[in-house]
């Protein structure tokens, strides 16, 4: 049903379900923290033109900013520093 939907709305598009998702995949969030505070946020920034596209066709509209606890609506996260593997 999902992949049928997403035919339907992208139909406009030179692409496919799969190359639709794997755009939309590269929307990252950026940790933003507040000078001399513990608080901080998830900031998404303004996605590249075709995906952008892509999500209007979808109706979805992405927020500008996350409370950065135990919330996670992005697929991937740019790491200032990589983490060790365990």
């Amino acid at each position: 049903m999902i992949i049928r939907r997403l035919r339907r709305a992208w139909k406009n598009f030179d692409l496919t379900v799969e190359e639709g998702l794997a755009q939309l995949t590269t929307i990252c969030s950026m940790e933003v923290t507040i000078k001399g505070q513990k608080a901080s946020c998830q900031k998404i920034p303004r996605p590249r033109q075709q995906s952008h596209e892509l999500l209007e066709a979808l109706q979805i509209k992405l927020p500008e900013v996350l409370p950065s606890r135990n919330i996670r609506v992005v697929t991937r996260k740019k790491l200032a520093v990589r983490r060790k593997s365990q």
